[in-house]
Parts: structure tokens; sequence; C-alpha cells
């Protein structure tokens, strides 16, 4: 299923500008069996993700979460690798082993990706197709 391209230019990202957006794109793309909504976990957009898309399932841009990460773990290069390899494993029992090990490598980071919610980053454990939602073009 091929979706139309859509921007939206708004003074700041708060609920009313995202929800004048999403009204925007619903009007578009009516309501897609499965639809996901990617996004950079702005509270805007689950404000109006609430309202406009009640169904849709919603994901994490994983260029935001690897910067969250960076910040997180002092921009360790082989902690950032192993986020990567996690959210884009093909299957399963890769993201496991690599989460396993990210897990003995840093905890801390571990347990933050596990808060965040493994359906919201990891590809492999995503519910749904994915529509990105988002305010730059790292998605």
């Amino acid at each position: 299923m091929i979706y139309p391209l859509a921007f939206g230019f708004a003074n700041s990202e708060c609920t009313e500008s995202c929800t004048w957006f999403l009204k925007k794109l619903r009007k578009v793309i009516q309501y897609p069996d499965g639809v996901m909504l990617v996004s950079d976990r702005h509270n805007g957009i689950f404000n109006a993700m609430d309202v406009i898309f009640l169904d849709a399932a919603h994901g994490i841009c994983a260029y935001h979460l690897a910067q969250n990460v960076k910040r997180f773990c002092k921009q360790r290069d082989d902690v950032i690798w192993l986020y990567y390899r996690a959210t884009y494993a093909y299957r399963i029992e890769e993201f496991d082993r690599v989460l396993s090990e990210l897990k003995e490598t840093y905890c801390k980071v571990y347990d933050e990706l596990l808060a965040a919610g493994v359906k919201k980053f990891s590809h492999v454990h995503s519910p749904r197709k994915k529509v990105f939602f988002n305010d730059h073009q790292h998605c």
C-alpha cells in the first residue's frame, strides 16, 4: 500500500499542532487496518494520537531513541552498536541474544529500553505497518 507524503508547518510541536496535523492526515489516509505511527515520543504527539488515531499502534523512532541511549551511556560506541543490532534484528532469537549482550554490557540502557517498550522500537516485535510521524528526516 502506498501512502501520500504529508508535511505540516506549525509554530511549535504541541498537542494543538499535532492534533491539527493528525486530523489532516486522517482525512487523507482514512483509517487503514493495522496502521502504526512512529514518532520521537513527544507528548504533543501522544496526546493527539489518543484523540485522532485511537486504535493505532505507536512506535518510537530508532534514531531518536538512539540519541537518548547515547546521552545515557556517555556515547559508548559498543552500547550504541548493540542497540542498533537489537532494533534492526530480523529474528526474535537474534534480538534476544543481542539484548542479553546489551544487558551484560550496560544494564541501565537495557532497563531503559525495556521501559520504552520492545514492541515500540524493535522491528521484529513490531505489531503493525509503520507510518512515520516525526519532525526530522532520520526515521
